[in-house]
């Protein structure tokens, strides 16, 4: 998804999912998954979709002012 820019860590991912799920930005649900074990699956919620519109709005604020900055 990232052409390996980014990595991230398995100690890293479960323990975030866990938080935004507390925070009620996802949802998750078991579910038998392609090979007949369970999964779980995870899904944003509307709450979820929010913030994610709110944090790309000010990524993309401080990412056009750092543009900005490195032109002068």
């Amino acid at each position: 998804m990232t052409g390996g820019t980014f990595v991230v860590q398995p100690g890293s991912l479960f323990p975030a999912l866990h938080r935004l799920e507390e925070a009620g930005w996802l949802e998750s649900d078991w579910q038998p998954s392609e090979n007949n074990r369970r999964a779980k699956y995870y899904e944003m919620t509307r709450a979820g979709r929010k913030q994610l519109s709110q944090e790309t709005a000010q990524w993309n604020r401080i990412a056009l002012a750092m543009a900005r900055a490195l032109e002068t």
